[in-house]
């Protein structure tokens, strides 16, 4: 009988084992909700040296991935004048980086061995935080009529809705700056050209007094005109805040909030201590809370964005990103230019990704100098992935 008991013995451990198992594998995939493709490449050492054959070997890296992804062949047959036949074929990957990370580099005998890291964006939510501060610039626009209508500080209102949407743009490595000086009796804006020049976003802010009816007074003796006026001095108008969101970068992000506030009825002078009251400020700060949560959920995965401009008669490439954004010296930055996804199994196309190296590191701007891949472009917008 107890040689019985052994197999059912042994079944209920390889259940537990395999359940183990099965439990140690969902607690990995909660802890990197993110897939990596793990990809190598190669590249020959020669008169660059070894950083210029890193170079190589990533961009290599990178087209062996977009070999594993699907894509899409065009062919292009053009017959010259002479008779003549030629025929462009064009490979277009769907891979979509969102970051890299140099896992491996090695080399053995002249050959550079490298092995890549990379997050793709394939419509996840659960991104880092990006490698490059994003520049967020801002503008505020006041109603037509009077500002202090009611008693309520419109300028102080839009003043501390922009605080607080700064406040929680901080904490995703958001900074905000101000464009707009027609609030500047209460703050000065920002240098407007450079944050016009490193703006990765921009936040309008515009508050609008909304229709209320109207009291007709009835032509019935005096006491009913003083009731009906002072039932129109009772009403509490309305005021719209919107809050609008775009990109420079890219028209498919253009964000719109919008709420609707009853302000409080007039206060006797005793009774306005504040500005702005209580419940209303309340108010306001959970719509910011509410939008800048939205907003932050559509944007967060987007990565990083910088204007690339050839320096005359140098061989060196300047940027609009700098120090103060997370710039290092000496760091080595992947470009990949806008279309890249047609560039990247095609080398010499002009949209082919590149590497480049930081230089010459200022405040608000970097020097670089070309490491790999096409060395003839002049000015491009390009993701930029540090690595």
């Amino acid at each position: 009988m107890k040689q019985l008991n052994h197999p059912q013995r042994t079944s209920t451990i390889i259940c537990a084992v395999l359940t183990g198992l099965v439990i140690s594998q969902l607690s990995l995939a909660e802890q990197d909700p993110t897939p990596k493709l793990i990809v190598s490449g190669q590249a020959v050492v020669a008169d660059g040296g070894i950083e210029s054959a890193i170079a190589r070997a990533t961009l290599d890296a990178l087209r062996s991935a977009a070999t594993q992804r699907q894509g899409q062949m065009t062919s292009q047959s053009i017959v010259s004048s002479d008779g003549q036949l030629t025929e462009n074929i064009r490979l277009k990957t769907s891979l979509n980086i969102s970051r890299m990370d140099l896992l491996e580099q090695i080399e053995v005998q002249g050959v550079v061995t490298v092995k890549l890291a990379l997050e793709l964006d394939e419509g996840t939510k659960d991104c880092p935080l990006p490698q490059l501060t994003q520049v967020v610039t801002t503008d505020l626009a006041t109603p037509p009529n009077d500002s202090s209508y009611h008693q309520v500080d419109i300028n102080q209102l839009l003043l501390d809705t922009e605080a607080q949407f700064s406040s929680l743009a901080k904490g995703g490595n958001f900074v905000t700056h101000r464009i707009n000086p027609a609030l500047n009796t209460y703050q000065t804006a920002w240098l407007a050209s450079e944050a016009y020049n490193q703006a990765d976003y921009h936040l309008a802010i515009g508050a609008q007094w909304l229709s209320t009816p109207t009291i007709e007074p009835e032509p019935s003796g005096l006491g009913s005109l003083m009731s009906s006026l002072n039932g129109l001095q009772d009403q509490s108008p309305n005021l719209m805040l919107t809050a609008t969101f775009s990109s420079p970068y890219g028209a498919d992000i253009d964000l719109r909030h919008q709420q609707q506030f009853t302000l409080p009825a007039n206060r006797s002078i005793s009774q306005s201590g504040a500005p702005i009251p209580q419940e209303l400020s309340k108010q306001v700060a959970k719509w910011v809370e509410k939008s800048w949560r939205s907003i932050h959920q559509t944007v967060k995965c987007e990565g990083s964005y910088i204007k690339l401009s050839k320096i005359i008669d140098q061989p060196l490439w300047r940027i609009n990103k700098g120090q103060k954004l997370g710039l290092e010296q000496g760091q080595k930055l992947l470009l990949l230019p806008q279309n890249y996804e047609d560039g990247i199994l095609n080398p010499d196309a002009r949209s082919a990704p590149l590497v480049f190296k930081v230089t010459q590191l200022q405040p608000h701007a970097a020097l670089l100098e070309h490491v790999a891949g096409p060395d003839n472009i002049t000015n491009a917008i390009a993701q930029v992935i540090v690595f």
